[in-house]
């Protein structure tokens, strides 16, 4: 009754109406093979992302959760962004038409530092922007056999930057995808995509698999004039898997390229906007995107005599991402202080070639696994042909770690103690220890109660250590003399100038969590998952002011070859510093029930903080306002699945976010995103064995709405329009 009265006299009133509308009508309709599942199969889905070993759910102590294969396509999701906002706790949010900022327990951004991504163990995080690319990671959504998450610290087994969560993609393997499968899509927004997968025997025993996919996407609609923005995209996506047989182990060879074409704006600093508020924080520039690149992984897995698993993997990666445009705009008699327009071609290269071994024993009560890890990394930082830009291109960085981790039985059946510790020598944080210690007590079958408290680092990203940012103003006539531009003579430019800077002084940034948790199975129809967290951050990355500009227009303070002769620039001058602290605490409630046998409810709520401290630098507290109010601090979201008989499914998804703060392109102040509703619904029709087509749509409530406001790099604000669209799946 409880339950009801809180529902009444709200949009889940209409839902519930349609709920009993289905129940009567379905009441006797067969339920399919995923909604036949019962809770406890459901959470004995085994996973490798906490302990590295094949682990149920239930067991772990950790806030973990796994996405089953049937799950994302009864989502409808054609990203893995899209996948990953159904995991409590995790904050996703759409920028723009494929970019998208992902974070576990706050400081969310486009580049999420603190979260360790990983495609089949194969770390996708980039040590050149510390985070993930996730419009590079377009992958065949029907080939991903479940997605493992774990929020929270994981860097006492997987090193550096699993500060706040590790996600783990796992695809399907070769033998599980004999045969073909193709897929097409049609949407509103000019969404079109097509993917496919194809496995058979190899001839000297094993399997292989072939996957691909290509994509496009329409330009969204910008946030503040209403027009249609720069943001279309298309990616390509090809591969192969190779399981072959080989006496006494399991190997794994995989191998994919990609490429990602899309454009975006990036923000230009205007050096006025420190000292009047009126002044535009930034000018845009229209850049295309392209990000390609290439990836070799193997793996091989076997026993010893003695009873010990070992696992050897090594992978290469090589990508390269070139960013084109005009760089500069708002020149014009009304703009004072401008950024003087260049052709502008930027981007980097990176090779990453990593291997990792680890070996497992159980002897006695403990369950023991130790390993080893090596990753050489090299950049080239492809910089513009401009004097305003001087950093060192090329960088190579060698990382070398060793972790331990013990499981022991201190009561069979009842409790258990864990510890462990990742040792990393980083090739710009120098050497860190990141232990943790776990307990986790089960009085039954069916429930479990853990704890942690675990010390983890986030290593910085090269541009950080490296670099200082200098915002300098020129006199239009110098700049019209030396580049061949038609400035107004009166005008004062603006100059953005990196220049090296020792990175000795950086260190990692720390984190200090401690976590809890309890989760109960009652029935084989209904479970409850809650996690507490409270994590203290120091020497977070921030930057502070070497000098403050005057009161209206700048003073010239010196004079510079670099910008040709004789001419005199002022200078705003920014670095990166370690000196930043803050803290995060908060709560994650996910519920499961099964009140029929073809209807399934999925529930879950997350509550979050995040306060950082102010030194009083005007440049240093813009970046702690902006990751206090990154992420929402009220995530609630409702899903009921629906087996409509033998070949109809309905699935309807209720989803909520509050407010967040974001700076823009166009002011100093912080832009409020009001909160938000979403509705996704999607039909879908089993019309034969071996088809399925299916229609959705998402963000049924509203026509539009903002999710996201990216601060670095600083972007225009996009909406995220309501969409639609059609689906065919087809296996032969």
């Amino acid at each position: 009754m409880m339950i009801q009265k809180r529902i009444s006299g709200t949009p889940f009133w209409r839902w519930s109406l349609l709920s009993l509308a289905v129940q009567a009508t379905v009441a006797s309709a067969a339920s399919n093979e995923f909604l036949d599942m019962s809770l406890e199969e459901l959470v004995d889905y085994r996973l490798m992302s906490m302990s590295r070993k094949e682990q149920r759910v239930a067991d772990m102590a950790a806030a973990a959760y796994v996405i089953s294969a049937e799950e994302i396509r009864r989502s409808g999701a054609q990203s893995i962004p899209e996948v990953l906002s159904l995991v409590p706790g995790l904050n996703v949010a759409q920028i723009s038409r494929n970019r998208w900022a992902v974070s576990s327990r706050g400081f969310n951004e486009r580049f999420s530092s603190k979260l360790l991504v990983q495609v089949d163990g194969r770390s996708v995080y980039s040590p050149l922007f510390s985070g993930v690319l996730w419009e590079t990671q377009d992958a065949v959504m029907e080939d991903i056999e479940r997605i493992e998450v774990i929020r929270g610290p994981g860097a006492a087994l997987w090193g550096t930057n699993a500060m706040n969560g590790v996600i783990n993609i796992v695809t399907r393997s070769a033998a599980a995808s004999q045969g073909s499968m193709v897929s097409a899509t049609l949407g509103s927004g000019q969404l079109a995509s097509t993917s496919f997968t194809h496995g058979d025997a190899l001839a000297q025993g094993g399997y292989f698999k072939l996957y691909g996919k290509v994509g496009t996407a329409g330009a969204s609609l910008e946030r503040d004039s209403g027009l249609m923005g720069v943001d279309s995209a298309r990616q390509k996506r090809l591969g192969v898997k190779l399981e072959p047989r080989v006496d006494g182990g399991q190997l794994m060879v995989k191998a994919e390229v990609y490429q990602d074409r899309s454009k975006d704006y990036w923000g230009t600093p205007s050096v006025l906007a420190y000292s009047d508020p009126t002044t535009p924080f930034a000018r845009s520039s229209a850049l295309s995107d392209v990000g390609e690149g290439a990836a070799v992984q193997a793996r091989y897995a076997w026993k010893t005599a003695g009873g010990s698993e070992n696992v050897l993997q090594a992978s290469l990666d090589k990508d390269r991402s070139i960013h084109t445009g005009i760089w500069g705009s708002g020149t014009g008699a009304t703009q004072p202080l401008a950024v003087a327009p260049y052709l502008l071609q930027m981007g980097g290269e990176k090779t990453d070639a990593d291997v990792d071994f680890q070996q497992r024993n159980i002897r006695g009560d403990h369950d023991f696994i130790w390993g080893l890890n090596l990753r050489y990394t090299s950049d080239n930082l492809i910089l513009p042909a401009s004097p305003y830009m001087l950093l060192e291109g090329k960088s190579q960085r060698l990382n070398y770690s060793a972790f331990v981790h013990d499981e022991v039985t201190l009561v069979p059946e009842r409790f258990k103690l864990i510890w462990g510790s990742k040792f990393e020598k980083d090739g710009l944080t120098g050497f860190n220890i990141q232990p943790n210690v776990r307990a986790l007590y089960t009085p039954g079958q069916n429930e479990a109660y853990w704890g942690a408290l675990s010390r983890s680092v986030r290593s910085s990203r090269r541009t950080e250590s490296l670099a200082t940012l200098d915002i300098s103003a020129q006199d239009a006539a110098n700049l019209n003399a030396m580049t061949g531009l038609n400035l107004p003579a009166n005008m004062l430019t603006a100059v953005t100038q990196v220049s090296p800077r020792a990175h000795a002084s950086l260190q990692a940034e720390q984190a200090l969590s401690l976590e809890g948790g309890w989760r109960k199975q009652f029935s084989n129809f209904f479970s409850v998952d809650t996690s507490l967290f409270l994590t203290d951050y120091s020497h977070l990355r921030g930057a502070r002011m070497l000098s403050n500009p005057v009161s209206g227009l700048p003073e010239a303070l010196g004079c510079a070859a670099v910008y040709g002769p004789g001419v005199c620039y002022f200078t705003l001058a920014g670095y990166n510093t370690n000196v930043d602290k803050a803290r995060s605490w908060g709560a994650e409630v996910s519920v499961e029930w099964h009140p029929q046998t073809w209807w399934k409810i999925q529930s879950s709520y997350s509550h979050l903080r995040v306060k950082g401290e102010y030194s009083g630098d005007s440049l240093g507290d813009i970046q702690v306002r902006a990751f206090e109010n990154s992420a929402p601090r009220h995530q609630f979201s409702l899903q009921n699945n629906f087996s409509l008989g033998n070949d109809l499914n309905l699935n309807v998804r209720l989803r909520y976010n509050s407010e967040t703060r974001h700076y823009t392109l166009n002011s100093t102040d912080m832009t409020r995103l009001a909160p938000y509703t979403g509705l996704d619904m999607r039909l879908a029709w089993q019309f034969n064995r071996n088809t399925e087509l299916s229609v959705q749509g998402r963000n049924l409530l509203k026509d539009r709405h903002t999710e996201f406001i990216n601060i670095f790099p600083v972007t225009r604000a996009y909406d995220i329009q309501r969409s639609a669209m059609v689906q065919a799946v087809v296996r032969f």
